[in-house]
């Protein structure tokens, strides 16, 4: 059993990798586009995706901890390789909103279940786990995504310039491949949840999670914060790019490059924690999307464009770190849905500030626009981030 446990690991990286192999990422607005669809219903997609996600987030976790890991990743690749494969032949709105459902629906079954497997392998086998190594192997699999998504943004740039549908054909065929990976997962024995009393299982996972003393409370919290701020710097950097004179041609280019700093960054997260201690990372974490918000709103040019960078350093750290501190102090029981939570709230917090920030740009543009979030995440800091710090003696046992 450990040896297959032990295989899991390597076939969530390889999950993962061929998972976020979206080659038709970076021309996803311009293929929209040449379907006749105006930028209004260009964003309307996405918001409906979001919502998708957002509702079918926390009872995908919970049913991951429900009917295991392994069936909830093969029914999710399934959700997404038909999404996908579906996508090439529909050319109109609400064709393309039906994709977004199964795709949402996808993402939201992926959610968490994921890293659920990670720590439940590495719990039930035999061999002592050594410290730190949960966060090592978690930083290992965001570095493989990251380059996984980073190269494909290299190979969409490439066969765009045949059309722009030959990327959407091609992913059509390459979004199987998760699902054949998941098939070969083995389910991590763990401890499992009631499936007669739902209601003491909410019960008893509220309880744990937001009752059970501070420091769990704003491990959760800060993990939905600064996912958030990351997400919400993402969706302003293809536009961003553009006002700042920027050909489209390069957009792959630089998709490219700050997808590789996030995964080489949590690649090398645990290291640079034990190296610098967790308090001077949490710092990291709260000043980098401050400086990366003001910084993109006061310059221009190729320096306006190197602060989209510190998003992505904060997105390195985020994921490894806090995730590993969140992860680390629930029971497998429970993991997939407190990860669920986790990816809730992000979406929540993404859903109320995404369009603030979008009527900003329209109304105010970028300068006051990123300042402004700048002040909010600087609040954020105070609010959130400093009560964490004060509890910097138990955050790393």
């Amino acid at each position: 059993m450990d040896t297959a446990l032990k295989k899991n690991i390597s076939k969530i990286f390889a999950f993962n990798s061929a998972w976020m192999f979206l080659i038709i990422l970076p021309i996803i607005v311009p293929y929209y586009r040449s379907k006749g669809l105006s930028m209004q219903e260009v964003f309307e997609l996405q918001s409906f995706f979001s919502l998708i996600v957002l509702i079918f987030e926390l009872p995908s976790g919970y049913i991951a901890d429900l009917i295991g890991r392994k069936n909830t990743l093969i029914v999710a690749s399934l959700f997404e390789g038909v999404g996908f494969s579906l996508l090439p032949s529909f050319d109109h709105f609400w064709g393309l909103i039906f994709i977004q459902f199964l795709l949402g629906v996808g993402v939201s079954l992926f959610s968490g279940t994921d890293i659920s497997i990670i720590y439940d392998s590495l719990h039930a086998m035999k061999e002592k786990i050594v410290k730190g190594s949960e966060a090592k192997i978690v930083g290992k699999k965001i570095f493989y995504t990251q380059t996984s998504e980073a190269i494909a943004a290299l190979v969409g740039g490439a066969l765009v310039v045949s059309s722009l549908d030959t990327p959407v054909k091609v992913q059509a065929f390459i979004c199987w491949i998760p699902f054949f990976i998941s098939l070969t997962v083995t389910e991590p024995p763990r401890e499992k949840m009631s499936r007669v009393s739902h209601r003491e299982n909410w019960t008893d996972i509220t309880t744990k999670l937001f009752k059970s003393g501070l420091l769990l409370k704003f491990i959760v919290l800060n993990n939905i914060i600064y996912s958030a701020s990351t997400l919400l710097a993402v969706w302003t950097f293809q536009d961003y790019w553009h006002t700042l004179g920027i050909d489209y041609k390069y957009f792959g280019y630089l998709w490219c490059l700050t997808n590789f700093l996030v995964g080489v960054i949590a690649r090398f997260a645990h290291d640079f924690e034990k190296k610098l201690g967790s308090v001077t990372l949490l710092l990291m974490i709260g000043a980098l999307p401050v400086i990366g918000f003001i910084g993109m709103g006061k310059a221009g040019g190729i320096l306006g464009v190197s602060f989209c960078f510190t998003f992505q350093i904060c997105r390195g750290f985020t994921q490894v770190i806090l995730k590993d501190a969140l992860n680390a102090r629930v029971g497998s029981e429970m993991r997939a849905t407190v990860n669920s939570i986790v990816g809730l709230g992000m979406r929540v917090v993404f859903i109320v500030l995404g369009p603030i920030l979008g009527w900003l740009i329209d109304n105010k543009g970028y300068e006051f626009s990123l300042t402004i979030f700048g002040y909010i995440f600087i609040l954020s800091f105070f609010i959130f981030l400093l009560p964490l710090i004060k509890l910097r003696r138990e955050f790393r046992k």
